[in-house]
């Protein structure tokens, strides 16, 4: 069942970057989605998060004792032989409790928190509020034009979060989510002869 909601978030995701201009930049293929616990009483949490993984060629290598150097290069994640760059993690069974704006708007608050060079980083903003520009609420308004722009174009693809999800809220409880651990470097030591 949980599959079933997963396969439906990445068709509404390939939905929305292909309908909707400002999110075009977003390959769906490699956004992964995952799941976290939360609290179910708790009226104003987190609903959701985005984490980049970066390109697998960012590499960096550290020089010590001339010819012996130290190369981190991050682990890959795969779906279907793809690698993920980004992987949006969805708070439920909290998630499931929103109305079906909330939850459109939390998919497309997490969409836009994607660089547009498309390269496992995150947009970030200028000044102190990197993370959502000058004022949270201007950033609300812009994703609820967003929601409305596509909402007009009468898709298909989200009508999945009109209906109510109490037995996958029941499931959520037994643990068992889907969620992919954010990746760590790996060690990889080079000998130049």
């Amino acid at each position: 069942m949980l599959t079933n909601y997963i396969c439906s978030l990445n068709g509404l995701i390939k939905d929305i970057t292909e309908k909707v201009g400002e999110l075009s930049y977003i390959d769906a293929e490699q956004v992964a989605i995952g799941f976290k616990r939360s609290r179910e009483t708790v009226s104003e949490e987190v609903w959701a998060e985005i984490s980049g993984i970066e390109d697998e060629y960012n590499g960096t290598i550290q020089r010590r004792e001339g010819r012996i150097e130290k190369y981190f290069a991050p682990k890959t994640i795969l779906i279907n032989g793809i690698p993920v760059k980004y992987v949006v993690d969805f708070y439920v069974p909290v998630f499931f409790g929103l109305n079906f704006k909330e939850k459109l708007l939390t998919v497309f608050h997490e969409l836009y928190h994607i660089s547009p060079k498309f390269d496992g980083n995150l947009r970030f903003f200028k000044g102190k509020g990197y993370k959502h520009g000058s004022s949270l609420e201007k950033y609300d308004k812009y994703m609820d034009y967003l929601v409305d722009k596509y909402l007009r174009m009468n898709p298909t693809a989200a009508e999945f979060l009109n209906k109510c999800h109490t037995e996958l809220s029941e499931i959520c409880h037994k643990g068992n989510l889907p969620k992919f651990p954010k990746p760590e470097h790996e060690l990889f030591k080079i000998v130049w002869c």
